[in-house]
């Protein structure tokens, strides 16, 4: 695996694009932005997608785009994708990393990507799910920061958008972690489940390899 030159700057956080033993991460104040202890990177993204499992040709929204890994691989899906994400600093990294070049080589600017193409907003998720009607996309990645640093990707209020926006029977991924590992985890999910089930969504599917819920609406 070809080692990539280190990026690291301040600017309001710490950011730092790390190598592993698989495609780079990047760490935000020392967090690591993917899971690499069991899994690489790319291995963690590719069976993310391979979970959610997105028709070919369908419109799937991507909430928080990091290095782009989840969307390189639902661009080899054959799926259109919009995909969010707040901080312009990881954006800006990204461009840096040669394995987030795909993603690069596939933007289009058109409001409704083509297939095999992807469009980045690059603004606050709470407020882009706003701006999207009813029953808009067939599949959902939200890859959320931990529990702790972004609460408000996992409120009441963000789930009823989500459940708002997806088609009837559509799918999301929801990456959750592990914070049952710690003392108050288990009363994290138990709220999380509550709040998916409050919103609308009756099924959901733990998948505790890649810390992820699959939720049917």
């Amino acid at each position: 695996m070809q080692k990539v030159k280190e990026i690291k700057f301040f600017n309001q956080h710490f950011y730092k694009l790390v190598n592993t033993s698989g495609w780079p991460t990047i760490q935000i104040d020392g967090i690591q932005m993917h899971r690499i202890s069991r899994l690489t990177p790319e291995l963690d993204a590719a069976k993310k997608v391979e979970v959610l499992n997105p028709s070919p040709g369908s419109l799937v929204l991507e909430i928080c785009t990091g290095l782009g890994y989840t969307t390189i691989f639902l661009l080899k899906k054959h799926c259109a994708v919009i995909t969010i994400e707040k901080d312009e600093n990881v954006i800006y990294i990204a461009r840096q990393n040669p394995y987030s070049k795909p993603l690069f080589e596939n933007l289009t600017e058109q409001e409704i990507p083509p297939v095999g193409k992807a469009r980045i907003i690059i603004n606050d998720a709470t407020e882009v799910v706003k701006t999207f009607v009813d029953n808009y996309f067939e599949y959902i990645l939200h890859d959320p920061p931990r529990f702790n640093v972004a609460e408000e990707l996992y409120s009441h209020n963000f789930y009823a958008q989500l459940f708002r926006i997806l088609k009837p029977n559509g799918k999301i991924l929801h990456y959750i972690g592990s914070p049952q590992k710690k003392s108050k985890g288990k009363h994290i999910i138990d709220n999380i489940i509550r709040r998916l089930k409050t919103v609308g969504f009756k099924k959901i599917e733990a998948f505790a390899e890649i810390e992820c819920f699959l939720i049917t609406k």
